[in-house]
């Protein structure tokens, strides 16, 4: 996984996990209900932290999403999948930081 090794206190790094792990179903359900606007906005907010904490590949994974969702492409499974291969590594590098 490309990040970059940032020095971010362990509060922070837990905040930003939660945060992902509030928000990702939220996105996926918007995603799930082709609710075009709502699914750009989590992905574009979830994009701009993962970038802060130097999980490059999983904003990228959400800037695809994003554009996706702003140009309305649909189905987004090949999408989700590069989300969700982007994930678990993001996760784990999170927890390395508490």
């Amino acid at each position: 996984m490309s990040m970059t090794n940032l020095a971010i206190p362990p509060a922070v790094a837990r905040l930003c996990e939660a945060e992902l792990l509030t928000r990702l179903p939220q996105l996926k359900a918007a995603i799930g209900g082709a609710e075009f606007s709502s699914a750009r906005e989590h992905a574009h907010a979830l994009k701009g932290m993962a970038a802060n904490f130097g999980l490059a590949d999983l904003a990228q994974a959400l800037a695809g999403l994003e554009a996706a969702a702003r140009d309305g492409s649909w189905p987004l499974d090949g999408r989700m999948a590069a989300l969700e291969r982007a994930l678990g590594p993001a996760l784990a590098a999170l927890s390395t930081r508490h």
